[in-house]
Parts: C-alpha cells; sequence; structure tokens
C-alpha cells in the first residue's frame, strides 16, 4: 500500500485517505455496508484535508481553529489505528489467498461511530473557514501560485519591522527536528560554541517542496536555532505577488540598520544598496 506522507499541514490525514482508498480495492473484501461507510469517510476526510492544506500558513488561527484542527488531527490518528486493527482481524480468502475478507466476527458496520464524528468535525471545518468545494472562487491550486500577477503598489508609509511567519505549536511540528539538525550542521558545521563568530565560508540552503509540508516552519526553526551566531539576520516570507520595497525594508530594520529618510528609499536598488553597505563588515 502506497503512504501518503504525514505533514505538519494534515497530519496523519493523507495516510488515512491512503489506507481507505486501499479498503475499497481488489485486495480486500468488504460488507456492501461497510464499503459505503468507507466511501462515505474517505470522501469527507479528503475534503478535510484539503482545507487544512489550504489554510496553513495563510490564516492566523485564534483559539476555536486551533481547537477544530487538533480535533481534526486526533480524528485522523485514532481513523488510523481503527482501520489497521480491522485489517489484522480479516480473513484471507479460500479461493484467493491475496484477498483478505471482512470477518463474520466482526461488527455489521465497524465505522459506523467514525461516519459520525467525520460528519460532524468535516461539516464543522467547512463552516469555520467557509469552505465550498463547488462555490470556492479559486482552485486550491491558485492558493500557492500564481502566475503573470504583478507586485502589489507600495504603500505610502514603510512597513515596521516584521516577519510575517506565524509560529506553530510544537505538536505540529512533525518530523522536522531531523532536517533541522542537518540544515545547521551543513550552515554552521559540528561547532556550537557560544559565539556570536561563524564560519567565514558563505553558504547558501534552499527547502522546497509542496505547499503545507512545513518549509517556512523549517526555515523559521533552524533561524531560531543559529540566530545568535550572526551579528546581523533577518526573517521574512513572501508571498506569490511580494511587495519587495515592503519586504527589503522589513530586512533594512531587522538587521538593525537606520531607516532611509523618505525621499532615500524611491526603489528597490535603493533599498538593496542600503542593506549592502551596512553589513559590508557583518558576519
Amino acid at each position: 500500500m502506497e503512504e501518503a506522507p504525514v505533514t505538519a499541514a494534515t497530519g496523519s490525514l493523507g495516510p488515512v485517505v491512503a489506507k481507505l482508498g486501499a479498503l475499497l480495492g481488489r485486495e480486500y473484501k468488504l460488507r456492501r455496508r461497510t464499503q459505503k461507510d468507507v466511501r462515505f469517510i474517505k470522501s469527507k476526510l479528503k475534503s478535510m484535508h484539503s482545507i487544512l492544506w489550504a489554510t496553513w500558513e495563510k490564516e492566523v488561527l485564534d483559539v476555536e481553529s486551533k481547537n477544530l484542527k487538533k480535533e481534526a488531527l486526533d480524528l485522523a490518528n485514532d481513523m488510523h489505528d481503527a482501520i489497521d486493527d480491522f485489517i489484522l482481524i480479516m480473513d484471507p480468502s479460500r479461493r484467493n489467498k491475496r484477498l483478505m475478507v471482512q470477518s463474520k466476527i466482526e461488527a455489521s458496520r465497524p465505522f459506523q461511530e467514525f461516519k459520525t464524528r467525520v460528519d460532524d468535525v468535516s461539516g464543522r471545518c467547512r463552516r469555520r473557514w467557509r469552505w465550498e468545494k463547488n462555490k470556492s472562487s479559486e482552485p486550491i491550486s491558485s492558493l500557492f501560485s500564481r502566475r503573470g500577477v504583478k507586485s502589489s503598489p507600495p504603500s505610502k508609509q514603510p512597513p515596521p519591522p516584521r516577519a510575517p511567519f506565524v509560529c506553530k505549536d510544537a505538536s505540529e511540528l512533525i518530523g522536522l527536528g531531523k532536517w533541522r539538525d542537518e540544515l545547521i550542521r551543513y550552515l554552521v558545521g559540528e561547532q556550537q560554541e557560544e559565539s556570536t563568530m561563524v564560519q567565514p565560508q558563505l553558504k547558501m540552503a534552499s527547502i522546497v517542496g509542496m505547499a503545507g509540508m512545513g518549509k517556512t516552519t523549517l526555515a523559521n526553526l533552524v533561524y531560531k536555532d543559529i540566530g545568535s551566531k550572526f551579528q546581523s539576520r533577518a526573517f521574512v516570507s513572501v508571498t506569490p505577488s511580494p511587495n519587495m520595497i515592503e519586504v527589503l525594508t522589513s530586512i533594512l530594520q531587522q538587521v538593525g540598520a537606520e531607516p532611509l529618510a523618505g525621499s532615500e528609499a524611491r526603489t528597490v536598488e535603493d533599498i538593496i544598496h542600503a542593506i549592502s553597505n551596512f553589513l559590508d563588515d557583518k558576519r
């Protein structure tokens, strides 16, 4: 069975949807009512997966939304365990050794309780994030990739120092510790002394992956861990259609440089020049 990845955005929802799909395949023979329940649950969880994927790193979640997201991920974990338990007690077919048949001692509708829970949580997710698949103003793919969109005009007032990244709870940082440690070793080596000096060699790392995989979260973890080793540092999150003057102004202010006067910051090149001059003798 091909497993979908567990991600910081959607937890185990992906693997659960994949397992439910496998249960409907040729390797398993379920009763009609069980098949119907599995199809229903799979459809609802797939919708929840899309919602969590689309809202990840796009919205600042309030307490109620965080609790609802946690409830959705907990439901996925419970469903994951229930599927494994269900498969363990299935009987091999007498006619086809590769076919597993729903056990006679198993309840006629083993996932009926989950069907009710999934229907409830999925409905609340849709209402909470005003998500309607057929009425969405734009497809999911366009939420993360917009081509041909021009950068928005600059604001009249320079923005305050900012890093527009929403830090996630530690419980959401699934599987990122390993990659964080590898990136840190690559960027600063094994040296861990309490020092503001770093290795003289300039290094750059690119973090690639699909939307919702936790790229920004991983970058922020590395930034927080090794930031003290640098004299000047900045962290910014760039949207698909960035206002470059605001982004560069944020970097300028975060590294500790004096903000440019209104007449000085006329172009992107002016701000880049100011940043370069300030960082000329910094590490």
